[in-house]
């Protein structure tokens, strides 16, 4: 699409920042206050993985930013449909992976699923388009055959961690050939891991060769 075609549109339809709403130019992401808020928000993988005490299955990860502000308010918007936020997120994310991560052994991208109930709700697996975005900028494979969900009707926001680890159960492995594969798998949040964890143990089990995870956010203690 054209310049002057991009114009008229916004026009009609004005651009706005999914992080905060204001009226934005047709081809910018988000707004320059929440782009500085996401700046001062950078927080690599290491700081989350420096709080734990157990072991994750997965050999590294890459982050973005920590869970607060701007990158809360354009991750909720992505769950209520809007999509730019997630490409934004998903070219920042790329280059962590090339930055922090060993990104040529990455053999393909993966994401964790979103069951059929709660697309039709959502409109769109926003996890599916970070993991897309993730794979163009890398060059890599897209796979959304290797996971599914099965739909609870549960709200993981509001479980305790040892409820996460139970919820965590209805994400299953759907037996397509992994074997030797080396998997980056995208999700929006890292808060406790147990829905990394667990999708990282399936393709373990089903004979991929190493895992990564990539996530926009990580929650950490304020």
């Amino acid at each position: 699409m054209n310049r002057a075609a991009l114009l008229l549109l916004d026009l009609l339809y004005p651009n706005r920042c999914d992080c905060c709403g204001v009226r934005i130019r047709y081809d910018a992401a988000v707004c320059g206050q929440c782009a500085g808020q996401l700046a001062d928000l950078r927080t690599p993988y290491a700081v989350w993985a420096q709080q734990q005490t157990e072991a994750v299955p997965w050999a590294d990860g890459a982050a973005v930013w920590r869970y607060a502000d701007a990158a809360r308010s354009g991750i909720l918007a992505m769950k209520d449909g809007m999509r730019g936020f997630g490409r934004y997120a998903g070219t920042a994310l790329a280059a962590e992976v090339r930055a922090h991560l060993p990104a040529e052994t990455v053999t393909c991208v993966t994401w964790t699923p979103m069951g059929r109930a709660r697309r039709r709700r959502q409109g769109y697996a926003h996890a599916e388009l970070l993991g897309k975005t993730v794979a163009r900028e890398l060059h890599l494979p897209a796979r959304g055959d290797l996971l599914s969900e099965t739909d609870t009707g549960t709200r993981q926001h509001s479980l305790t961690r040892e409820e996460r680890i139970e919820h965590a159960k209805r994400f299953l492995y759907t037996g397509a050939d992994v074997r030797g594969e080396t998997v980056l798998l995208c999700d929006d949040i890292l808060t406790t891991g147990s829905t990394l964890r667990r999708c990282t143990e399936l393709l373990l089990d089903a004979g991929a060769e190493r895992v990564y995870i990539a996530v926009i956010a990580a929650a950490l203690p304020h």
